[in-house]
């Protein structure tokens, strides 16, 4: 600010410099009265909270000229402007910053029935809501890709497909469980039990439910089965065939390991849905983290069960 005086003081012209190097925080330290605002009260704030204003109007000078002197003046050395229009302080106020805010709070109940701050929470509540059933929806698409791609040997279509028709979220909660489709490749005692082929054995083919045992006899395939079952057959079963435990899909085993395929895309899935539509990516972690857990603890206890719990844990 550049900043042009009469001798008394009076501020008669401001104007801006191309170098800044004045600035308008320094004006107050030239003179203890210049301009209008030099003569109203600033803002106080109170002990108890409130805030003391000053009360202003505006109000009109007269230049104090007899008529037709102010055209022979006005924009000389001895007038060089005129303040026409001047704010004034009239007097203060009290404003109580907490008291607006109830008076607002006490009006919007009036008209919502709930208050301001009640209704923010309902509202963060809902849009949180919708964020994780987004994710949950998703994370079952995860589960039933992997299930289906990985574990099942499915073509990446099909994979889709197979994803695509899983997000009903309760879908085959009800079903009737499908028969375990025993892996091919194995023997099986009249109980069903697998059995390796040893020297024993060979003396009684009679035993094996799958063997051939003449020229003119068919062998008996194994009945084809989906990729989604597929792949859940790897949560059922080891490697070698032999049905797996709970502990089998827990730890280390081939059954874990494809229980941490299926809950591990998911959660990504859970985790990525949440935070594209807007959810903390802290609180969308642990969501997904949450979820993940029990997903495969519930996969251990009940192969196949772990989307469907992941999705309904969403809710508690």
């Amino acid at each position: 600010m550049g900043v042009v005086m009469r001798p008394n003081g009076q501020l008669i012209n401001t104007s801006n410099t191309s170098g800044g190097s004045i600035g308008s925080n320094f004006i107050p330290k030239i003179t203890p009265n210049i301009g209008a605002l030099s003569k109203i009260d600033k803002p106080v704030k109170n002990d108890d909270g409130s805030i003391t204003l000053p009360t202003i109007e505006m109000a009109s000078n007269d230049p104090g000229l007899e008529a037709g002197q102010l055209q022979n003046l006005y924009g000389t050395d001895l007038m060089p402007y005129f303040n026409w229009v001047e704010a004034r302080q009239t007097g203060t106020m009290t404003y109580d910053p907490e008291e607006e805010l109830s008076q607002i709070n006490d009006d919007f109940i009036k008209k919502h029935g709930i208050s301001a701050e009640e209704a923010a929470a309902q509202l963060a509540a809902q849009e949180r809501a919708v964020q994780r059933l987004a994710g949950a929806t998703a994370g079952k698409i995860g589960s039933a890709f992997v299930q289906s791609k990985l574990l099942g040997d499915a073509t990446t279509s099909q994979a889709v497909m197979d994803a695509a028709g899983s997000v009903v979220p309760f879908k085959g909660l009800f079903a009737e469980q499908a028969a375990a489709v025993k892996p091919q490749g194995m023997l099986y005692d009249v109980n069903g039990s697998p059995m390796t082929l040893n020297t024993a054995d060979a003396a009684n083919l009679s035993k094996f439910s799958d063997v051939k045992l003449n020229p003119n006899q068919p062998v008996q395939s194994a009945p084809k089965v989906d990729a989604m079952t597929a792949g859940l057959n790897r949560l059922k079963y080891l490697d070698g065939g032999a049905e797996a435990t709970i502990t089998d899909r827990l730890y280390g085993s081939s059954a874990a390991g494809a229980n941490l395929k299926m809950t591990g895309a998911a959660a990504g899935l859970d985790f990525i849905t949440q935070v594209a539509m807007g959810a903390d990516p802290m609180d969308a972690a642990k969501d997904a983290g949450k979820t993940a857990v029990l997903s495969y603890v519930a996969n251990a206890i009940i192969p196949g069960s772990g989307p469907i719990v992941g999705f309904l844990s969403k809710f508690f």
